[in-house]
């Protein structure tokens, strides 16, 4: 089974540019690259990819018998199932920086109804210690004092800074949590993110809901709502910001107020607000997938964004080479150099994998895709210094 998960892992051209573009012929005509395939592993189960790194690793979880367990895979060293804590049967693996440290979450049952956050670092001989990091015991709530049972990790920068967060027991959610592998944790609401984390830069912004945090500075921005889409037209009543890159720019689901719940997705960055990725995009019911790096390329439900070029194409099948053009891809993690990250159905062999789409031509933001660096050479200023 060939699935990609909603992600719960730019310098915007003008919207006159790509107002019009939105086939892969014109992207062609407009050299956005062409993409060659490579398999990074592949497999015959229920598979969901959730995270990717620059460095090239890839995250998620495999359902082997009857339970799901995270994995990491990466071109070198193919697809590894990643280790369980004593007294835990099943894990999901949600972000990876690029040393190779992931963080998601371990449970008895579902990590996503009832786990344990979770961070697996490399142990320096190929394989991962897993570690659960300090939780709260209880916390503040509208309701009063609560218990904390648990939650998620859900991303991970590669300054070590570990966001998450802790679920109030007898609900589903609670506050987004920093986590620490070496101290407490911290509690976001303290400085001021009333909202669930949904992802990390390496710029260290937080974003969720319709806010970011700059972690930096203590600096809240609510990014609001987009303007209706012609006067008189349908409000938007919320967002949900799913991706931001190390620019602050950010990709959000934003709701219509309808009578149910549609989604489109916007763009957002600082001086310019909002723009739609697709101005012709039907509302979706559900939210979709979202991602974009620091090229301020997009890859989500709605299109793919090639910034630079001003092109918007439907996805990257049209944009393959002609002698992988038996692969059909799904909408993918996109990195600085414009790999992207993703699964694939091989329609020749009807075969599944984890696949890497190479562009023609190398774009380097100063780290090219492919290449490691051990997790004990990282200066950890990050989520530590929290701690001092």
């Amino acid at each position: 089974m060939n699935t990609l998960h909603p992600n719960l892992n730019g310098r915007m051209a003008p919207l006159l540019a790509w107002i019009g573009c939105l086939t892969v012929t014109c992207a062609v005509s407009a050299d956005v690259p062409t993409y060659r395939v490579e398999v990074v592993a592949p497999y015959a189960v229920t598979t969901t990819l959730r995270g990717a790194s620059e460095a090239g690793h890839m995250v998620g979880d495999q359902v082997l018998t009857g339970q799901g367990r995270a994995f990491v895979a990466t071109q070198v060293d193919g697809l590894a199932i990643l280790p369980l804590p004593d007294g835990y049967d099943a894990s999901t693996a949600l972000d990876v920086n690029r040393f190779g440290v992931v963080v998601g979450a371990v449970a008895t049952s579902s990590p996503f109804d009832g786990g344990e956050p979770a961070v697996w670092t490399p142990d320096g001989n190929g394989g991962y210690d897993v570690q659960i990091p300090e939780q709260f015991t209880s916390l503040p709530s509208p309701l009063g004092e609560l218990t904390i049972s648990g939650g998620m990790a859900v991303a991970i920068n590669d300054a070590g800074i570990i966001a998450g967060w802790s679920r109030f027991q007898g609900f589903q959610g609670g506050p987004t949590t920093l986590f620490s592998l070496n101290g407490p944790p911290i509690d976001a609401r303290e400085l001021g993110f009333e909202a669930t984390v949904r992802d990390l830069s390496n710029g260290n912004e937080l974003v969720g809901g319709s806010l970011r945090l700059d972690l930096d500075t203590g600096t809240v921005t609510d990014l609001g709502v987009p303007p209706p889409s012609q006067p008189g037209g349908i409000h938007f009543t919320h967002v949900i910001a799913f991706a931001v890159n190390d620019h602050g720019e950010t990709v959000v689901a934003a709701n219509l107020a309808t009578s149910s719940t549609n989604w489109l997705t916007y763009t957002h960055r600082d001086g310019t607000g909002f723009a739609p990725l697709d101005p012709s995009q039907l509302p979706y019911v559900f939210v979709g997938f979202y991602d974009n790096n620091n090229r301020g390329d997009v890859s989500a439900t709605g299109g793919v964004l090639f910034a630079d070029e001003g092109v918007l194409t439907t996805g990257y099948d049209g944009l393959l080479d002609p002698i992988d053009g038996h692969w059909d891809t799904l909408i993918g993690f996109i990195a600085n150099n414009r790999r992207v990250y993703t699964t694939a159905i091989d329609n020749d062999s009807g075969g599944n994998a984890l696949v890497v789409l190479i562009p023609d031509s190398v774009f380097s933001d100063g780290f090219e895709s492919g290449t490691t660096m051990a997790w004990d050479t990282i200066v950890r200023p990050g989520i530590d210094a929290w701690h001092e």
